[in-house]
């Protein structure tokens, strides 16, 4: 009886770990988000900061990571985030699939990663997943770095 209980636990802990990323797979990638829109590059979001005087935000994410995907869907839908990097910041989106060689010039070590960059210096990073409000506060508090 004990093996039975002590298996049934066993297989529940490992669908635990296991269910996240079966149903990111499953569901698919979270669209890129409305803030990305532009479209920059690295090297045009560099333009862009050096003219305007916003530092960059870059998100680098992959479309297999679930932290990402729950990023996407929570933090960077938020309307109050979107408006804030419009506002204070250049947005540039990098997808491990398609961008592999400008992520590779990055300290990036784990999706998904968000840096803030300024004149060519890295204000700051972090990586996971936030809330709308913790994201939000993490992002203003590095490009008050600049």
């Amino acid at each position: 009886m004990k093996k039975h209980f002590l298996s049934i636990v066993f297989l529940a802990l490992i669908a635990f770990i296991i269910a996240p990323k079966v149903l990111s797979i499953i569901q698919g990638p979270a669209p890129t988000p409305n803030i990305f829109a532009a479209g920059y590059s690295i090297e045009q979001a560099t333009q862009q900061s050096q003219t305007t005087g916003k530092p960059m935000l870059i998100l680098v994410t992959a479309d297999w990571c679930p932290p990402c995907q729950a990023l996407k869907k929570g933090a960077l839908a938020d309307e109050k985030v979107n408006s804030w990097v419009k506002d204070n910041m250049v947005p540039v989106y990098l997808e491990e699939s398609t961008n592999p060689d400008q992520i590779r010039l990055l300290p990036v070590n784990a999706y998904p990663t968000t840096l803030i960059i300024k004149d060519g210096k890295v204000l700051g990073q972090f990586t996971g997943n936030k809330s709308a409000s913790g994201y939000l506060d993490r992002i203003k508090d590095l490009a008050s770095k600049s």
